[in-house]
C-alpha cells in the first residue's frame, strides 16, 4: 500500500515546483509592468522664453503626457519647487542658467521616483502651469497672459483680478510633528504673500487683497496644544495682514500651493548630538534619503541644489546609503566625505574633493613651496608712518609681543628706537626686521612683499584715532535748616543799706564793696576840706575865698560810683545767646532799686544748594582724573619724645576719576570714582573733613543722564535749660527756662552724563 503511494507523491512534488515557477514568472512580469507604469514619462527637453514684465516661460517636452505638477514656494530664499511624480529626467545636465531680470536658474533633480523642478528667483512672484499633449508650460512672473496677448486686454484682466483678490477662509490645524499649520485660502493663485518675522510674531501680508467681515477678527488656537497662541486677520487699507502670535522659540516655513498659502510653525529641532557638536555648521537644514547610490552622484546633487561648483578626482568612487533628516547640508557633506575617507578644500565657490591623503600631500607641498618662495623672495624696505599709535607698541605686535606670547625684541636688541628681528611668532618673516625712529614715529620695515602687505593691513586696522568721551558729573547738595530759641532773663538791684539781691555772688559782693569805698572816699573828702580851711585861716586868706578853697579840696578827692554789671547782676539769665534775637523787656525802677524782666526769642531758617560740575575728556579705555580743592596744613609731632613738629597737609578736594569703554553698540561702560570733601568747622589744630564718595560701574547710553546715588539725612534736636526747682513749677517755671529746637535736612545727589565726541573732519 505504501509502495503504490510513492509515485503519486513524486508527481505531486513536480507539479508543485512547476506551479511555483509559474507564480515567480508571473510576479516578475507584474513587477516589470509596475516598473514600466511607474516610469510614466521621461523629460526630453527644456526651453526658456522671456515675456513682458520680467516674466519667463518654461517649456518642458516629454515622451508621453506628463502628470499634473504639485509644488510649493519659499519666500527666503525665493524659490518655486514643482514635483512631477513618476517622471524620469532624460536631460544631460541638471542646472540651467536663465538670462532674466528676476529668475536666476532652473535645476532639474531626479531621485528615481520623481523629478523636481526648482526655479531660483530674486523675489517671490506668482506662477501658473498648463499641459497640452506632451508639453508642460510654466509661466513665472506677474504677467500671467500669453506672450502674444494684447496689452490692453491683459491690463483689463489684471484689474478685474485685483478687484476680486480676497481671503476666502483661514484654517488652523496641528501637524504630525506638533507644528501649527495656518492655512489661508485665497481667491486666486496670483495673490503673493510676503512673510516677515518680528520677535514672537510672524506677519504675512497680501497686497491688494480684502478680508471679509466674518474673518476680520482674532482666532484663539491655544486648544490645539501647539506653540501658536492666536491668529489675527486684519484688513488694512486694501491689504490683508495675518499675524501669528507664537509662544517660546520657534521655526517657521511659508509656502503656497495653488490658492492655499500655508505657514508652518514648529518648535526648534533639538539635535541629538548637542549644540556644541553642530555649532560649527551653519547651512540650511535638509534631508537626504538614498539607497546604494554612487558618492559622486550624491556630491553632484548637493552641489546643484546648494549652488556651488564641484571638482572631484578620479579616486572618488564607491557607493553609499544615506538616511538623514534635519541635518545641516554642510554637515551632511562632511559626513558623506568622511565615510569614504575623502577630504575637501573650498576655494571661493568651488569645492575640490579628493582622498584625504592626497589633499594632505598637496597642502604639504604647497607649504614647502611657499617656504622656498619666501626664502628666495627679494627683500624690500618700507617706511611706515604711524599716526596715532606708539611706534614701539606696533613694533611689539609685528614681532609677536604685546600679548603675552614671548619677548618682542631678541636679546641684545636696544629697548627703544633700535632694530628688532622677528622671533617667528609675529607678522614678519624669519628674514624680516623692523626699526623704530622715535623722533618721527616711523617704523622702518624690511621684508618680502607679502609680509609688507600684512604690515600695511595691520596698520590700517590698528593705527586709527581712538574715540574720545566727555564725562560730566553734577553733584547737588541741598540743605534746609530751621531753628527756634525761646528764653527769659530777669533781675534787679537795690541801693538800700540792708538788702541785696542780684545774679551771681560776685555781683552782690562787688556792689557791697562799692558802697564801703564810697563812704571812705566821702570821709577823706571832708577831711581834706577841713584841712584846707584851717590852712587858709592860718595864712590870712580872704574869708570870701575860703569856701571856694574848701570845695576845691573836697572835689579833688575821687569818690567811686556804684557799678552794676550785666548779665552777672541778673537774677535769672536764660536768654537767647544769638545777637540777632528779638528782645522784649519790662521793669520797675525806684530811687534805690530796679527790677527788670526781659524776654528773648530767635527763629531762623535757611536753604542752601551747592552744585559742583566737574568735567573731563579722555580717550576710550584711558583713565582720566580731575581734582579741585585745598591742601590744609597742620602741625604734627615727629621724633617721639625728642620733640619738634613738622607741617603736613590734608586734601579736601572735589575729584572725578573715570575709565570709559565704548561698547560695539555705541554705549559707554564706565568705572567711576567721585569724591567731594568739605572742611568741617571747629576742627581744631587737626582738620576735620566731611567727605562724600561714590565708587561704581555703570553702563549708559550715549548722551544719557543717570543718577549714580544719593544720600538723604535729617537731624532733629531739642534742648532745654532751666533753673532747678523754679523751672519745674507749673506755668511759673517758664520764667526760669530756655528752650531750643533745631531741624536740619541734607540731600546729596550725583548725576553722570557721558557723551561720545564726534570725529572732527579737517579739510
Amino acid at each position: 500500500m505504501g509502495t503504490n503511494n510513492l509515485p503519486n507523491f513524486r508527481l505531486s512534488k513536480d507539479r508543485l515546483a512547476a506551479a511555483l515557477a509559474r507564480i515567480v514568472l508571473g510576479m516578475c512580469a507584474l513587477l516589470m509592468s509596475l516598473t514600466a507604469a511607474a516610469q510614466q514619462a521621461t523629460l526630453e527637453s527644456i526651453g526658456f522664453a522671456n515675456l513682458p514684465g520680467d516674466a519667463i516661460e518654461i517649456e518642458l517636452t516629454f515622451d508621453d503626457e506628463p502628470p499634473e505638477p504639485t509644488g510649493f514656494v519659499l519666500d527666503n530664499p525665493a524659490r518655486i519647487s514643482l514635483d512631477l511624480n513618476r517622471v524620469a529626467s532624460g536631460l544631460d545636465q541638471q542646472r540651467f542658467n536663465i538670462d532674466s531680470n528676476n529668475a536666476q536658474s532652473v535645476m532639474v533633480l531626479d531621485d528615481g521616483s520623481r523629478t523636481r523642478l526648482v526655479v531660483n528667483l530674486d523675489e517671490l512672484v506668482g506662477y501658473e502651469t498648463e499641459i497640452e499633449g506632451n508639453m508642460l508650460t510654466i509661466r513665472v512672473g506677474n504677467d500671467s497672459a500669453f506672450a502674444g496677448g494684447v496689452a490692453l486686454v491683459t491690463q483689463l484682466f489684471d484689474t478685474i483680478a485685483e478687484a476680486r483678490n480676497s481671503i476666502e477662509d483661514v484654517n488652523f490645524r496641528r501637524g504630525a510633528e506638533q507644528e501649527g499649520l495656518v492655512v489661508v485660502n485665497l481667491s486666486n493663485e496670483q495673490i503673493v504673500g510676503s512673510v516677515e518675522q518680528v520677535g514672537s510674531r510672524v506677519y504675512i501680508e497680501f497686497s491688494d487683497t480684502s478680508v471679509p467681515d466674518a474673518l476680520n477678527r482674532r482666532f484663539d488656537v491655544t486648544d490645539f496644544a501647539t506653540n501658536v497662541n492666536t491668529v489675527d486677520v486684519m484688513d488694512q487699507d486694501g491689504r490683508a495682514t495675518v499675524i501669528v502670535d507664537v509662544a517660546g522659540p520657534y521655526e517657521y516655513v511659508a509656502y503656497q500651493s495653488g490658492t492655499e498659502y500655508t505657514i508652518s510653525i514648529r518648535p526648534p529641532i533639538i539635535e541629538v548630538g548637542g549644540n556644541e557638536q553642530i555649532a560649527q555648521y551653519t547651512g540650511m537644514v535638509t534631508g537626504l534619503s538614498f539607497q546604494d547610490i554612487p558618492v559622486r552622484s550624491v556630491l553632484q546633487i548637493l552641489a546643484d541644489y546648494y549652488d556651488f561648483n564641484l571638482i572631484a578626482t578620479d579616486a572618488v568612487a564607491g557607493n553609499i546609503t544615506i538616511q538623514m533628516n534635519n541635518v545641516p547640508w554642510d554637515q551632511a557633506l562632511e559626513l558623506v566625505l568622511r565615510t569614504r575617507n575623502l577630504g575637501s578644500r573650498l576655494e571661493g565657490n568651488v569645492l575640490y574633493v579628493a582622498p584625504a591623503e592626497e589633499i594632505a600631500a598637496q597642502e604639504q607641498m604647497e607649504l614647502e613651496a611657499q617656504a622656498q618662495a619666501q626664502a628666495l623672495a627679494p627683500l624690500f624696505t618700507e617706511f611706515v608712518q604711524v599716526n596715532y599709535a606708539d611706534a614701539n607698541d606696533i613694533l611689539e605686535l609685528l614681532n609677536g609681543g604685546g600679548g603675552g606670547g614671548g619677548a618682542a625684541v631678541p636679546l641684545g636688541a636696544p629697548a627703544e628706537g633700535g632694530a628688532a628681528t622677528s622671533t617667528g611668532s609675529g607678522i614678519l618673516s624669519s628674514r624680516g626686521s623692523a626699526t623704530v625712529d622715535e623722533r618721527t614715529n616711523i617704523i622702518i620695515v624690511r621684508d618680502i612683499e607679502e609680509k609688507l602687505e600684512e604690515v600695511r593691513a595691520l596698520l590700517a586696522r590698528l593705527d586709527v584715532a581712538v574715540s574720545q568721551v566727555l564725562i560730566e558729573a553734577r553733584i547737588v547738595n541741598v540743605s534746609t535748616d530751621f531753628s527756634r530759641e525761646l528764653g527769659i532773663r530777669w533781675g534787679g538791684i537795690s541801693t538800700g543799706e540792708n538788702f541785696r539781691y542780684g545774679g551771681s555772688q560776685a555781683a552782690t559782693v562787688r556792689a557791697a564793696n562799692g558802697e564801703v569805698l564810697q563812704q571812705q572816699a566821702l570821709q577823706e573828702a571832708l577831711l581834706a576840706g577841713e584841712t584846707a580851711r584851717i590852712e587858709a585861716l592860718q595864712a590870712g586868706t580872704d574869708p570870701s575865698l575860703i569856701d571856694a578853697i574848701v570845695a576845691q579840696a573836697i572835689a579833688a578827692v575821687p569818690i567811686p560810683l556804684g557799678e552794676v554789671l550785666f548779665p552777672e547782676a541778673l537774677a535769672v539769665d536764660l536768654g537767647v545767646e544769638g545777637s540777632d534775637a528779638s528782645t522784649f523787656s519790662i521793669g520797675y525802677s525806684g530811687n534805690d532799686s530796679l527790677i527788670e524782666l526781659e524776654l528773648s526769642a530767635l527763629e531762623a531758617t535757611g536753604n542752601g544748594e551747592v552744585i559742583a560740575r566737574p568735567k573731563v575728556t579722555t580717550q576710550d579705555k584711558v583713565t582720566a582724573e580731575i581734582k579741585s580743592g585745598v591742601l590744609i596744613p597742620y602741625q604734627s609731632q615727629a621724633g617721639g619724645t625728642a620733640g619738634g613738629s613738622t607741617t603736613e597737609f590734608e586734601e579736601a578736594v572735589l575729584a572725578l576719576r573715570v575709565t570709559p569703554q565704548i561698547t560695539p553698540d555705541g554705549r559707554i561702560n564706565m568705572e567711576l570714582e567721585i569724591q567731594q570733601d568739605q572742611v568741617a568747622p571747629g576742627g581744631g589744630q587737626v582738620p576735620a573733613i566731611n567727605t562724600n564718595e561714590v565708587t561704581t560701574s555703570a553702563l549708559v547710553n550715549n548722551g544719557e543722564t543717570i543718577v549714580l546715588g544719593g544720600v538723604f539725612r535729617e537731624e532733629n534736636t531739642y534742648s532745654e535749660s532751666k533753673t532747678p526747682i523754679l523751672g519745674d513749677v507749673p506755668y511759673l517755671g517758664r520764667l526760669f527756662k530756655r528752650t531750643q529746637n533745631e531741624r536740619r535736612r541734607t540731600e546729596l545727589l550725583i548725576f553722570i552724563t557721558p557723551k561720545i565726541i564726534a570725529d572732527i573732519n579737517i579739510r
